[in-house]
């Protein structure tokens, strides 16, 4: 159809070029294609194949005038202009990828802060959905960390739900916090909590932020030490007792009061006052029992063990008499430091007929002779 060397190959050739050019980098050129394919027909049907007799003025025109609008039009700074699409997008993933990482992880790190917290968490959607934090699972007993409104108002006790529902219902923008008190079954029982909490409105929606907290309406309040609120409780002593009495073991059962811990929880808090009990129980636990079973609180600062291993009871012994720690303890505190002085009131139990309120009695009366001011040690065993 056309022969290299004809000027007009090279012509529609380059145009051919500049019109692919065009279109690729630009993503314009519509009409360039269109007088292109225009042209290059023209030229085919009428003045090669002859088809209807034409003069070839007219298709030098189109093919020319076409060529040259194409060749004006054309910037050539595309040649140089890099397809920047491409990499923009692989840009724009990368930086979805990272912003979708680093919320998942401040996602995960906000939960986990929560399920740190003491205190449980739940947060309720205007459509009565509810998410509860870990610690909120433990105080309610649900198994899920979503529920519905239903779900949680079961585990309410029957004559709290209706108080409860119209506490919330108080709220609106003016007074958007409430407080309320109500119980929570957990397992068999009913047990009391308490629940602070805000209205959140947006566009309408109403949401419930609250924390949700036991009450402690334990003989002693809870406190950031874990021994001490692990550790028996003074009614537990008596029946530990009884049951050596039973199996005929021989015993040593220690009565012990720290005896400046009144002093220190005025002076510093309880917090401190607690922290330096924790430590010495810790130690006493540590050195002279196998675990915490063996120890029991009989009030806020007076406490009783039990050891059935000769050679750890000898360990104390010696250990009261040489003095140190035991007679002394002290801890650190930033800037502060602080003392503990406790005394002792000791006991062996070989002989197991007499009841063991006669024991326990006998190891306070001991006791109260350690902490007599005529006593020159910290210390009374009873022979």
């Amino acid at each position: 159809m056309f022969d290299w060397y004809e000027h007009k190959f090279i012509i529609y050739l380059v145009w051919l070029v500049l019109v692919v050019l065009k279109k690729w980098r630009t993503k314009k050129g519509d009409f360039d294609i269109f007088l292109f394919i225009l042209a290059l027909t023209s030229y085919v049907v009428f003045a090669r194949l002859a088809v209807v007799e034409i003069d070839e003025v007219y298709i030098d025109i189109l093919t020319y005038g076409g060529f040259l609008y194409t060749v004006f039009m054309f910037d050539v700074k595309i040649l140089s202009k890099r397809d920047h699409s491409r990499e923009k997008l692989k840009e724009l993933n990368k930086t979805h990828e990272d912003l979708k990482d680093r919320s998942e992880l401040l996602r995960q790190r906000f939960i986990t802060m929560l399920d740190l917290m003491d205190d449980g968490i739940v947060f309720r959607t205007d459509d009565n959905t509810i998410y509860g934090t870990e610690t909120f699972l433990k105080l309610s007993g649900l198994s899920e960390h979503q529920f519905s409104l239903e779900e949680f108002l079961e585990r309410l006790h029957p004559d709290d739900r209706a108080a409860y529902l119209a506490v919330l219902d108080k709220c609106s923008r003016r007074n958007p916090k409430y407080r309320t008190h109500y119980r929570m079954k957990r397992g068999a029982i009913y047990e009391w909590v308490k629940e602070t909490g805000t209205i959140v409105i947006h566009e309408g929606r109403k949401m419930y932020i609250a924390i949700v907290r036991g009450l402690d309406v334990r003989r002693y309040p809870k406190t950031e030490v874990d021994l001490l609120n692990e550790i028996n409780i003074g009614d537990a002593l008596e029946e530990a007792l009884q049951r050596f009495n039973r199996r005929q073991e021989p015993y040593a059962l220690v009565f012990f009061e720290l005896s400046n811990i009144k002093n220190i929880n005025e002076q510093y808090g309880r917090d401190i006052g607690d922290l330096m009990m924790g430590k010495f129980l810790n130690k006493l636990v540590y050195h002279f029992l196998k675990d915490t079973e063996a120890i029991f609180r009989l009030s806020g600062i007076r406490f009783a063990m039990v050891i059935t291993d000769h050679r750890k009871f000898e360990m104390l012994r010696r250990a009261l008499e040489e003095g140190g720690d035991l007679v002394n303890f002290t801890m650190t505190f930033g800037e502060l430091k602080e003392s503990v002085y406790p005394y002792f009131g000791i006991q062996n139990i070989d002989y197991f007929d007499e009841p063991v309120t006669e024991t326990i009695s006998r190891g306070h009366r001991a006791l109260r002779i350690a902490l007599e001011d005529r006593t020159p040690e910290n210390y009374f065993i009873i022979k």
